[in-house]
């Protein structure tokens, strides 16, 4: 998808948000902040994607500020989450029907975009994290989670594109759903650091190698897939999966600049308005959508 008017104005503030907790120099930030908006200038047009052209915005910040903003966030965010898994477990293992354990998982799959991870010290109750499942499955407006299922019984690999630290720890579970109806899963984070998105440091924090049979890296430090940047291996990889999961608004902007070359299934919550205009749901909704290419039928 290409930005839209909206997208100019959430960049810029993103990056201000960012110099703050990168540095507390006033001169620097305010270089910072110039160069930003000379860049912005120079490459905001109709035809850049939202998730490219953050990318930049957020390796700009990184290099004059020297700091990655978001480190201490995405440390606390993987403690709180590893805090939940427990309790969150526990609402897919009480189910005996293995239909019920894969949609509760996916659920909890979505309802990590409704937490927090970022608030330090939040604690949950069993009865809350039901309450947050409960509300995602109300606002659950794109429902192709049973597809999404027939697609895992017939495939013997799963490429599961991860979004942010903290909600890496959610998808484990999911992982392990799939996992349990038969394909080994190939989980990818970033190889370093951008946005909040979960990299190979994330992903050894929270132990993610001990839930999936893989873990893989995208060869770069880019939101969602950019496929110019990414290594060799992860394109070669990406090319030859027979199915794709691919968490948040990033991996979505990103990836619906092309044809699927598998069936892909998108799982996030649409909250701003120019991703949500483009899947065709309001804000504020959870989605569970699968592209498929041209020749590709659903799968039962």
């Amino acid at each position: 998808m290409k930005v839209t008017l909206e997208c100019a104005h959430c960049l810029l503030e993103r990056a201000i948000n960012q110099v703050k907790l990168a540095t507390d120099d006033p001169e620097l930030r305010m270089r910072v902040v110039e160069s930003m908006t000379k860049f912005l200038g120079e490459n905001f047009n109709s035809d850049a994607v939202p998730s490219h052209i953050g990318t930049d915005r957020d390796l700009l910040v990184q290099k004059m500020t020297g700091n990655d903003p978001y480190r201490n966030l995405k440390r606390q965010s993987n403690e709180m989450a590893l805090n939940l898994l427990p309790d969150l477990q526990k609402l897919v293992d009480e189910h005996q029907d293995p239909m019920k354990r894969f949609r509760t998982a996916t659920l909890i799959t979505a309802a990590a975009n409704a937490i927090e991870f970022d608030v330090s010290g939040r604690d949950f109750s069993l009865d809350e994290l039901r309450l947050i499942l409960d509300n995602v499955e109300t606002d659950l407006v794109i429902d192709q989670v049973d597809e999404f299922r027939s697609y895992v019984e017939n495939v013997g690999e799963v490429l599961y594109l991860m979004d942010n630290a903290g909600e890496v720890v959610l998808d484990m579970i999911l992982i392990r759903e799939i996992r349990r109806v038969g394909p080994r899963v190939i989980a990818v984070v970033k190889s370093g650091p951008i946005l909040n998105d979960a990299t190979t440091v994330d992903a050894d924090e929270v132990g993610l190698a001990e839930c999936a049979d893989e873990v893989r890296d995208t060869g770069a430090a880019a939101i969602g897939v950019n496929l110019d940047r990414s290594s060799e291996s992860f394109k070669r990889l990406f090319s030859s999966a027979e199915l794709i999961v691919a968490k948040g608004m990033g991996n979505f902007e990103s990836l619906t600049e092309f044809e699927p070359s598998c069936p892909t299934v998108h799982i996030l919550r649409t909250k701003c308005n120019p991703v949500a205009e483009h899947v065709g749901v309001p804000r504020h909704k959870n989605v569970v959508l699968i592209r498929k290419p041209p020749n590709v039928e659903y799968v039962s």
